[in-house]
């Protein structure tokens, strides 16, 4: 066991660390349009590199004069950028060793306009193909489907087993329809669930309208967003797109509270839907 950690100590040490001292900030700048003074970045990325820096003509810096900022490097190109082909030496993590830190600063012109800056992220420059994100959507809305028929199933077969069982109580003595009427447990609260409320129903329909408006307009806008029309590179077009859906999805908030109103025996159907159109919007 002593010999075996020993070895893997060695291992370990054999192994050497180095440090990025020196990056590429990479700057992509656009013009609007031409003759218009100024211009926008549209991109932004940074190249870490190891290089072993050294002066030139032998110079030794103690970390404190202000001539070590202004002696050339042997190790970086005059007039012009670092690239990886220049490195001669990566910088060694040792003990006593003096890294120096550097930076270059490229100013690319490209022709992506400001509008189009976030498609690399959105396509992922085109890395992943789109397929694979259907095929990762219509794997989830199998699953979803899959799970849905699946619990709806079990409800069907537990409820067709309780109808049968009412339907034989006409048949069943009166000791044994008392059993059977405390062996149903829960569904003794049906009175209960079925009861329509005595305070305020027009409130309650008013806010069951509200949440089926505001589930359908998110529905809409992320069928929108999936499909590709809401872009959100363009400022203001998803929250706009938002706005318009959840105006138009009132129509449906009207008819489901109007028609839980009648479901209560509710006579002032007209109020409740004017009710629901202002009632969330207003606050």
């Amino acid at each position: 066991a002593p010999d075996s950690k020993l070895l893997a100590k060695k291992k370990f040490h054999s192994f050497d660390a180095y440090v990025y001292n020196h990056v590429n900030i990479i700057l992509d700048y656009h013009q609007p349009e031409d003759g218009v003074e100024g211009y926008r970045v549209v991109a932004f990325a940074v190249e870490p590199m190891s290089i072993r820096h050294r002066y030139l003509n032998g110079f030794e810096w103690d970390g404190v004069s202000s001539d070590g900022f202004t002696k050339p490097l042997d190790s970086c190109p005059t007039g012009r950028h670092v690239t990886r082909g220049d490195i001669q030496e990566n910088q060694i993590i040792e003990d006593g060793e003096q890294i120096l830190y550097t930076y270059d600063v490229m100013w690319v012109e490209s022709p992506v306009r400001w509008a189009s800056r976030w498609d690399v992220y959105l396509t992922e420059d085109h890395m992943v193909p789109a397929q694979v994100h259907w095929y990762s959507i219509t794997n989830s809305i199998l699953v979803v489907v899959f799970l849905s028929l699946l619990v709806i199933s079990i409800l069907v077969r537990s409820l067709k087993r309780d109808i049968a069982g009412y339907n034989n109580t006409a048949q069943l003595s009166d000791e044994e329809l008392e059993e059977q009427i405390e062996e149903s447990g829960w569904k003794l609260i049906h009175a209960d669930v079925f009861r329509p409320p005595q305070n305020h129903p027009m409130l309650f329909c008013a806010f069951v309208g509200s949440g089926c408006q505001i589930c359908i307009a998110s529905f809409v806008a992320i069928s929108f967003s999936a499909v590709g029309f809401l872009n959100p590179a363009r400022r203001g077009s998803l929250m706009t797109s938002i706005l318009v859906f959840y105006m138009l999805c009132g129509v449906f908030a009207g008819y489901m509270s109007s028609r839980f109103y009648k479901c209560f025996r509710g006579r002032q159907w007209q109020l409740c839907t004017l009710f629901t159109a202002v009632m969330f919007p207003g606050l």
